[in-house]
């Protein structure tokens, strides 16, 4: 990266048209359900489908205050500094009627965040136009410079190694990571968050890079890297945000690579029980809670799940519950929904870092 994560800040209008609230949409959704927590403040969001209405209502959450709009032009009143690419497709291309809005906000002197797999501030018009208006473009899926392989360093560390892993994309892995960081800080531990994707280092991890934009030989040792960098800052529990899954054909590889960097201690693993095929892969089946938790085992055979985060998107309490539930009883694992009951993931990390003797 060739900026300062930690002093990123942004008062921002997002960019989600025809995405907001659908999974595709998630950097955005993220941003609307965290705005105001630690770095990004979102004031607006620009979808043409959903003009009118509140984001939050838009996503399921209840009124955020924060207004869905069709225009760049009609976010200025609310005075942002930056707009950010609030979505996550398959492959990470820039959908071509996004190029309009985008250069028009640097012709108003915002400041782009991007987390998609094209490099704005590589595209020649683009670039000479931030130039021009003398704004910032941040690629954040750009790969840092100073690359290395993993060393086993990780495995010296003093802090509390926790990975926030999936059985698939877009399972609440995110959400997972950021309630179980402020349920930490609540009860008074030094937390400290690795990013893997965009969206973490966007809403506010304290460091990190995109992994899957990382040459394979070197991408579990970016992952060790960051866990060393806080451990030397001396956070008590470190939480690394995971990727996909270990049983995904298209990113497998990425997941493997956290992993293995991190060498948890423990795992909570993000599941949605409902699915039926892969998401954005609607030709690929998923694959088995069982059979994921048989390949935890199998590649770190010396951690430990401690829980099952069901967030359950569009789904209602009592069907989360019973889900929760059964889980339970099948696979003696705790299990409770992210944003009802974290304490209760909480209670379960802490359970195995004590008897780790870690905590």
């Amino acid at each position: 990266m060739s900026f300062d994560l930690r002093k990123l800040k942004a008062n921002a209008v997002i960019l989600a048209d025809g995405f907001l609230g659908k999974l595709t949409g998630k950097t955005c959704n993220i941003l609307v359900m965290y705005s105001g927590w630690r770095r990004v403040n979102t004031l607006s969001v620009i979808d043409t489908y959903n003009t009118g209405r509140d984001a939050g209502d838009v996503i399921g959450i209840g009124k955020r205050n924060i207004p869905v709009i069709s225009r760049i032009e009609d976010a200025l009143k609310y005075k942002p500094d930056t707009l950010i690419i609030g979505i996550a497709p398959v492959g990470g291309k820039l959908p071509e009627k996004y190029r309009k809005t985008i250069i028009e906000a640097i012709q108003f002197g915002l400041n782009i965040w991007s987390g998609l797999h094209i490099f704005l501030s590589n595209d020649p018009e683009i670039s000479k136009l931030a130039e021009k208006y003398n704004v910032q473009i941040i690629d954040f899926r750009k790969p840092p410079k100073d690359l290395r392989i993993w060393s086993g360093k990780v495995l010296k560390t003093k802090c509390a190694r926790v990975l926030v892993a999936g059985t698939d994309c877009s399972v609440g892995k995110n959400v997972t990571t950021i309630e179980l960081c402020k349920e930490f800080e609540r009860r008074g531990y030094k937390v400290g968050i690795v990013g893997t994707g965009q969206t973490m280092l966007m809403v506010g991890a304290d460091t990190g890079a995109v992994i899957d934009a990382i040459p394979a030989d070197f991408t579990s040792g970016e992952v060790e890297k960051h866990i060393i960098k806080l451990d030397d800052e001396n956070y008590q529990i470190v939480l690394i945000e995971g990727q996909a899954s270990l049983l995904h054909p298209a990113y497998s590889q990425v997941t493997l690579a956290i992993y293995y960097g991190s060498m948890p201690h423990c795992v909570i693993l993000c599941h949605d029980p409902w699915r039926k095929t892969r998401e954005s892969f609607d030709y690929l089946p998923m694959e088995s809670l069982s059979k994921e938790l048989q390949a935890i085992r199998l590649h770190i055979p010396n951690t430990v799940v401690s829980g099952i985060s069901i967030m359950g998107w569009n789904k209602n309490e009592i069907e989360i519950k019973e889900k929760c539930r059964l889980i339970e009883e099948t696979y003696g694992i705790t299990a409770a929904d992210p944003r009802k009951n974290i304490k209760k993931l909480c209670d379960s990390i802490i359970e195995t870092l004590q008897k780790l003797k870690v905590l």
